[in-house]
């Protein structure tokens, strides 16, 4: 299960955080609208869709203040599942949670002008679950639960759907995604080995900044794409693996400290070296004179 945290600023009423939950398999939504980021305001709302629909085996998210407290280890470790941190600033190992608070957000700004926007963000939930997904052909409710969901809409009654290739229909619609996305975005293997120089990424300060930190780092860990490297500094970085590239020239030499003057030679020159210039006063003085 996917659980993905964005900020929406609203004037009414001060509410401004949404959480958001996502099931892998049945596609089925949780939307829940809470007021800080702190874990003690997260913890007991995922206990509450724990509550309703079981504790799932991996809950995956990003790497937000209430996600890396310790209180949601301890939560994680109470009730037996693997909480699996995504890379930092990659979203995409999260896309399918973050690519329904996209549609989440787009939902509720076409309800900012309406006083019941709680009642709409509801509907749409309803609607929601309701659609059969583009990937599975089935909704998220009927799969979930395992029976159609009734909604305002008339449905002729019918026997319910067997799932016994759905699974292998989903992998295979999701492969065929990330062939179409490796393909737009130009995506190559990447060759980087534990133990290899490498340039990280940087943010672009100002007009003179380079695109990669010219300070080199050592990979000292791989795990998929996710590679972990550590600067001379002593500081450790973990980042996609499309943040890196292979350091291909030869670390800079640190600068030699100057050579330490012995007493013999500050001795020799405790005398202030003055000009050899002869100076001349100038012609309007000697003319005065």
């Amino acid at each position: 299960m996917g659980v993905g945290l964005h900020g929406f600023q609203r004037a009414i009423r001060g509410r401004r955080i949404r959480n958001g939950s996502y099931d892998d398999y049945s596609r089925y939504p949780e939307a829940i609208i809470i007021p800080s980021l702190q874990a003690k305001t997260v913890i007991p709302e995922l206990d509450k869709i724990f509550s309703r629909h079981g504790i799932p085996k991996v809950v995956r998210t990003d790497n937000g203040p209430p996600m890396n407290s310790e209180d949601f280890a301890k939560f994680a470790n109470y009730l037996g599942f693997t909480h699996r941190k995504c890379t930092p600033l990659w979203p995409r190992a999260n896309g399918e949670a973050e690519r329904f608070i996209r549609t989440l957000v787009k939902s509720i700004r076409a309800s900012v002008c309406k006083e019941k926007w709680k009642q709409e963000l509801c509907k749409f939930l309803r609607q929601y679950r309701a659609t059969p997904h583009s990937t599975t052909n089935v909704s998220p409710f009927e799969l979930l639960y395992g029976r159609k969901m009734s909604i305002m809409l008339p449905d002729a009654k019918r026997e319910l759907r067997d799932f016994a290739g759905l699974r292998e229909r989903d992998a295979q619609m999701k492969r065929k995604m990330k062939a179409n996305a490796d393909k737009s975005l130009h995506a190559r293997e990447s060759n980087i080995a534990i133990g290899d120089p490498v340039l990280v990424k940087q943010k672009k300060r100002n007009m003179l900044s380079t695109p990669y930190d010219p300070n080199p780092m050592t990979v000292t860990k791989r795990n998929g794409n996710c590679v972990t490297a550590k600067g001379g500094n002593g500081s450790v970085i973990t980042r996609n693996s499309s943040f890196f590239k292979r350091f291909e020239g030869e670390p800079s030499e640190p600068e030699q400290a100057p050579e330490e003057i012995t007493e013999e030679g500050s001795a020799e020159n405790d005398e202030l070296r003055r000009s050899q210039r002869i100076t001349k006063p100038p012609r309007r003085l000697i003319s005065e004179i």
